[in-house]
């Protein structure tokens, strides 16, 4: 039973009309979604520039954290206070709570979170390991948020799109689960005979969920009551177990496989139809129902979830930034684009297909009808194909470039194994990372062992979804019924598959310079409803009907360049969302920035940004980027320098505000600026050492080899003490050029060198981030310091992932 369920229900227009097609969006717009970034971190902000501009994200919804314990993996009481906490207080006082349906984070922010904290005093099988990731522990923000660990659950997700039809009687209540966690434990400990007595006890009242039954039935086999084990199994079909492969080949249940009835009930369910609910557009405002419908007696009326997802990993076996943002590019040219490819099932005796195989044929026919050619084939992956459209594959280990397929934009892969989305540098399996590399627009894994159940993993109708027009999130989240443990990477908002619709708006022209009330009027064939944002938040609202229309009051809003937009929600099922914004110049008060001298448009990471800016009677002038002021000076006129490293790389927007003596600001243009690599490219012509490892020179002592800087001590370990100086060597390979990342946290004071160049700098014991550039061949890194008391340091490095330096990549010279 440990491969199964052990679960429980419980302008625009004035003259000419502007068609806003390639604008539209399945399910999510710009303005709901929020974007998380590790303000520390240039990656983290270099990813978060992309994928703002790519998608439109206003600045108000860019949410910068600092100060992060770590980039890669926390505990959850961290989560909350430095992660997930901040950014619903960020979403609240902003004013964007009610408007935001995702939350997606940039890169080096942890994706994986320990929550065995939020377990102690509970009961909880051998299944339910205490690993969760960052964007499903976001999706159940209210559970997470009242530190109630039913977020554990399996069958917690309501917006999962369950089998049909929906099987009436009553979810287990919170007494219930906890005595069916204790007879999972049992189980657990091969007490077959008690925790079978335990289930059956629950099951004397009718249940919704039937995996009770399921448990029950291999609990009674293998405590010798076959017949009664008979009897469950067929009730668990007969309310809605659907997994017809796992339970022939199930071990627990041996002891029925030569039965008739046995062998005809598996006939019958393999002979069954599999459908699932219909495609659903998502809404984190909406209170969800037992049975996947969105409430319609008030906010209180059930739980509430928000779509997450994980915009990259760049921590262990991880992808570069580079491959990031090339990502990211393709994605968001894949709307609407309905892919010419196809869909490959790749099936296998494994169990990490078998696991999902109950839904492989009627998908199959589901998504043939829908227009999108699907291939159930024997094999791991799809070999020689150039058309993959999306891949479910389950296996542990893989290589893509062996299989010689290609990979189409806009397309989701992603396999069932247990160590997928384990990004730890010295974990095991394939990751999911490199189907991301492959080309997918999105991918998953589990953060921890999953048992192979499949309520912890995408089901295979999750590729039903997105080709009915849901966007990749959506589609996610609409396949997981117990979503705690999957890490989802990709771009939140891909939908190859939306419905193409056109969005005109009468009443203002782009760039107009207005005052007073202007009226605005949408016009989109087949919309349910509108909404008008002003720089990205929600000020007005109104029906699909024949002639709406917005009165937006520009006096209420400060003077200078505002976007406006305004977004159509279609009347369809996934609630696709069409949008159009227009430029407009309020000018009620005769207010305005000037640049009285532009930046270049373009110069490398680590250069100052020089411009010249004035607005009349302001009392200080400020640069923002997302939103928040990276340069200040007092004046109506100023000379404004920016340090660009504080920015990130790539496209850049930076908006100039006036700060007059009572608050009231003044917005100016925008300023876009692309930042490049650093200039400096370090050329890997360094020789190779003779030595494994990397050489530490302390204290005036005789070098020693340290093989290993995997854990924060090792260089206590090594014999440096509180006050010497030590300096650590080593020569590593660059495989091919790319962009570097060091990452130092050190309670001692240290600089890291590259080829003799200062790198990075740290000793305070906070996360500190640098870019290099790196040619290939062979480099050398050093590292000098002083070491402080009880010296802890730990350093990173790498592209593709950043790893601790080891005998495994680093050699130095015997001397």
């Amino acid at each position: 039973m440990r491969h199964r369920r052990h679960s429980y229900r419980s302008g625009l227009l004035l003259a000419a009309l502007l068609i806003a097609t390639p604008a539209a969006r399945a399910g999510l717009s710009p303005e709901s979604v929020a974007l998380v970034v590790n303000g520390d971190s240039w990656a983290s902000l270099t990813v978060a520039n992309e994928f703002a501009a790519l998608r439109h994200i206003p600045a108000r919804n860019v949410i910068l954290l600092h100060g992060l314990t770590a980039p890669d993996y926390t505990d959850v009481n961290r989560f909350r206070t430095e992660i997930l906490g901040p950014v619903l207080h960020e979403l609240d006082v902003r004013g964007l709570r009610p408007q935001i349906d995702c939350i997606t984070y940039s890169i080096d922010i942890p994706s994986a979170v320990d929550v065995s904290a939020d377990m102690a005093g509970r009961s909880f099988g051998q299944t339910t390991t205490p690993v969760a990731s960052t964007n499903s522990l976001t999706y159940l923000h209210e559970w997470v948020m009242k530190k109630d660990a039913d977020y554990l659950r399996l069958d917690i997700n309501r917006y999962s799109r369950r089998t049909l039809p929906l099987v009436d009687g009553a979810p287990l209540s919170a007494p219930e689960r906890e005595a069916y966690q204790a007879a999972m434990k049992m189980y657990d400990q091969k007490q077959y005979a008690p925790a079978a007595e335990a289930i059956a006890t629950l099951a004397r009242t009718p249940r919704n969920d039937g995996g009770v039954y399921y448990n029950l039935a291999c609990c009674q086999a293998l405590a010798g009551k076959a017949d009664e084990a008979m009897k469950s199994l067929t009730e668990a079909a007969e309310r809605g177990w659907r997994n017809s492969g796992q339970t022939e080949s199930d071990a627990d249940l041996v002891s029925l496989r030569e039965r008739p009835e046995f062998k005809a009930l598996i006939a019958k369910m393999k002979a069954t139809r599999v459908r699932v609910q219909d495609t659903m557009g998502f809404s984190a405002a909406a209170a969800w129902t037992e049975k996947g419908d969105i409430a319609d007696s008030g906010r209180d009326a059930g739980p509430h979830y928000m779509l997450s997802t994980m915009l990259g990993v760049n921590t262990g076996r991880a992808n570069s930034v580079d491959e990031v943002l090339t990502c990211l590019k393709r994605t968001s040219i894949a709307d609407g684009t309905f892919p010419r490819g196809t869909i490959y099932i790749e099936r296998n005796g494994d169990i990490r297909s078998a696991t999902r195989a109950w839904a492989f044929a009627d998908l199959v026919d589901q998504l043939k009808q829908a227009g999108v050619n699907c291939v159930l084939e024997d094999g791991v992956l799809p070999t020689n194909r150039v058309d993959v459209a999306g891949a479910i594959v389950g296996i542990a280990e893989f290589d893509w470039n062996a299989s010689k397929s290609k990979v189409i934009a806009g397309a989701i892969c992603e396999h069932l194994t247990s160590c997928g989305g384990m990004m730890g540098e010295r974990d095991g399996q394939t990751p999911c990372t490199e189907f991301i590399r492959a080309g997918a627009a999105g991918s998953s894994g589990a953060v921890t062992e999953p048992y192979a159940l499949q309520e912890k993993f995408p089901s295979p109708f999750m590729h039903l979804h997105y080709v009915k027009g849901s966007t990749l999130a959506e589609a996610f989240y609409q396949s997981l019924e117990g979503p705690y443990q999957l890490l989802i990477i990709g771009d939140p908002m891909c939908s190859p598959w939306r419905a193409r619709g056109t969005l005109s708006i009468e009443g203002a022209q782009n760039k107009d310079e207005v005052k007073g009330a202007i009226t605005l009027k949408p016009r989109c064939q087949n919309a349910a409803a509108f909404a008008l944002f002003v720089d990205g938040l929600r000020v007005d609202e109104a029906g699909g009907g024949t002639t709406p229309s917005f009165t937006l009051d520009t006096g209420m809003h400060a003077d200078g360049e505002h976007t406006i937009s305004v977004v159509a929600t279609l009347n369809d099922a996934p609630k696709t969302r069409i949008r159009r914004d227009v430029l407009l110049s309020f000018a009620n008060h005769g207010q305005s920035v000037t640049i009285a001298k532009k930046p270049a448009s373009k110069v490398a990471w680590g250069q100052m940004i020089t411009m010249e800016l004035a607005c009349e009677s302001a009392a200080s002038i400020e640069v923002l980027h997302f939103g928040h002021a990276v340069a200040k000076q007092n004046g109506a006129q100023a000379t404004i320098e920016i340090d660009s490293s504080a920015l990130g790389m790539g496209r850049v927007e930076l908006r100039p505000e006036g700060v007059m003596s009572d608050g009231t600001r003044v917005q100016g243009p925008t300023i876009k600026i692309e930042i490049t690599d650093p200039v400096t490219r370090h050329p890997g012509s360094t020789p190779a050492g003779a030595q494994k490892g990397l050489k530490l020179v302390a204290g005036g002592r005789a070098p020693v080899t340290v093989l290993d800087t995997f854990g924060v001590d090792w260089i206590a370990k090594a014999g440096v003490k509180e006050g010497e100086e030590f300096e650590l060597s080593g020569v590593f390979e660059a495989s091919r050029a790319d962009l570097y990342q060091l990452q130092l946290r050190s309670n001692s004071a240290a600089t890291i060198e590259i080829d003799g160049q200062p790198a990075l700098t740290g000793g305070e014991w906070n996360w500190r981030y640098a870019p290099v550039p790196l040619a290939s061949g062979r480099h050398e890194l050093t590292l000098r310091g002083k070491a402080g008391r009880d010296p802890r340091i730990d350093l990173r490095i790498g592209a593709a992932g950043t790893s601790h330096p080891s005998e495994q990549r680093f050699t130095h010279a015997v001397r």
